[in-house]
């Protein structure tokens, strides 16, 4: 909740376990946020399932909007998933994201998994409201300006012609793309990309989970750029 307050989001309202959370109870006093107590009951009513903090808060949604040139020009690491379908993975992999030194995250409008949905947001643990959230018409459009903005793209791939990713050096600005679960990035996607990259896996494994594979692809790839 603390993440939530001091982030830019405009709340509207935090709802409040009773004889619960003392010191955040004062701390929306003091700064005039709307707040209301309520019973363990109806909590777990209002949400849909039950609470184990005993609060939640109500925000306003950002509008979608794209990396602007400046921002581009001052960051060194992006990540984009790319149409994951569920919550779950996707707030995961921005957790993951933010703790490798992610600066940015970079979605395509209305394609896959709600950003801020209540499941990702928690997914997330708080991650969403610590490093910035962009929701573009289109990532195919926005290479162009990576490259502009001197970004490697790298996108994760099983298709023969990957390299493998201890194999791939850091470099100084990089942007890491990741697939759906089920399909990965679309062939189209993917061509787009400067390199693609994969974990070689033993025991007749496959594939990892798309939240593994994204935790060890930032672990490599943005080790040794710039904090």
């Amino acid at each position: 909740m603390e993440a939530l307050l001091d982030s830019s989001f405009e709340v509207i309202e935090v709802v409040l376990e009773k004889e619960r959370h003392s010191l955040l109870l004062d701390r929306l006093k003091s700064d005039s946020i709307p707040f209301r107590e309520e019973s363990p009951e109806i909590l777990t009513a209002e949400r849909g399932f039950p609470f184990h903090r005993g609060v939640y808060a109500t925000a306003v949604r950002p509008h979608p909007s794209s990396p602007s040139d400046r921002f581009l020009a001052r960051v060194s690491r992006l990540v984009v998933p790319y149409s994951l379908a569920d919550p779950g993975n996707l707030g995961t992999i921005i957790r993951s994201a933010a703790a490798f030194g992610a600066q940015g995250v970079v979605l395509e409008s209305g394609l896959g998994a709600d950003v801020f949905g209540a499941k990702c947001v928690r997914a997330s643990a708080t991650a969403v409201f610590r490093i910035p959230i962009f929701e573009v018409p289109s990532i195919s459009a926005e290479f162009l300006r990576f490259r502009d903005a001197g970004f490697v793209s790298f996108g994760t791939s099983l298709r023969e012609g990957a390299v493998k990713l201890s194999q791939v050096n850091s470099v100084a600005k990089s942007v890491v793309l990741l697939g759906s679960e089920e399909e990965g990035l679309p062939a189209a996607v993917e061509a787009l990309c400067d390199k693609k990259v994969t974990i070689p896996m033993a025991n007749e494994i496959d594939s990892l989970n798309v939240a593994a594979s994204a935790a060890i692809a930032f672990y490599e790839l943005f080790r040794g750029t710039p904090e």
